[in-house]
């Protein structure tokens, strides 16, 4: 499967257009749960579109258009009315990519960093800047580091400069 994450919307269109692929889609109309309360919800507000970058197709760039629904929240005891619906596998809040894309950023932006990184991910046909690739290395979370079990007396007079 080309697109995997797209079996949960419905493909209207593909098509070719400045130099990239463009996959016009909408959301199928089930059911969603408000992500606070988690109570279910068929009410539309509104629709809105979201414009996600996606990883390389045949050596052109992707984007996907996807019309999202906005839903009441049907909670009276909660203050949140409306909420946006997000696709699992393909949309995170406030994001512009997919998480696809996001990994493979990541993952260029831990291994080169900043101008390489971005002249890199340039040529994966993925436009990023370098200050963009900067955030998501402060992003990526620490590794856990194993607490030593035994300290020897050299350990700390190493630390003194004390040999």
């Amino acid at each position: 499967m080309l697109f995997p994450y797209l079996d949960t919307v419905l493909v209207d269109a593909v098509v070719p257009a400045d130099g990239a692929v463009h996959v016009v889609a909408r959301t199928r109309n089930v059911v969603m749960s408000c992500p606070d309360c988690a109570t279910p919800s068929e009410r539309i507000h509104s629709t809105y579109k979201r414009h996600l970058a996606d990883g390389p197709v045949g050596g052109q760039a992707a984007r996907i258009d996807l019309s999202v629904r906005r839903l009441y929240c049907e909670n009276a005891g909660y203050p949140r009315r409306v909420f946006a619906e997000q696709v699992d596998g393909l949309t995170v809040r406030y994001s512009r990519r997919t998480p696809a894309l996001l990994r493979v950023l990541e993952a260029v932006a831990v291994a080169l960093a900043s101008r390489s990184g971005a002249r890199f991910a340039k040529a994966l046909n993925s436009v990023v800047s370098r200050m963009t690739l900067l955030r998501l290395v402060m992003a990526v979370p620490a590794p856990v580091r194993a607490v030593p079990k035994v300290l020897g007396v050299d350990d700390f007079a190493t630390r003194r400069r004390q040999h």
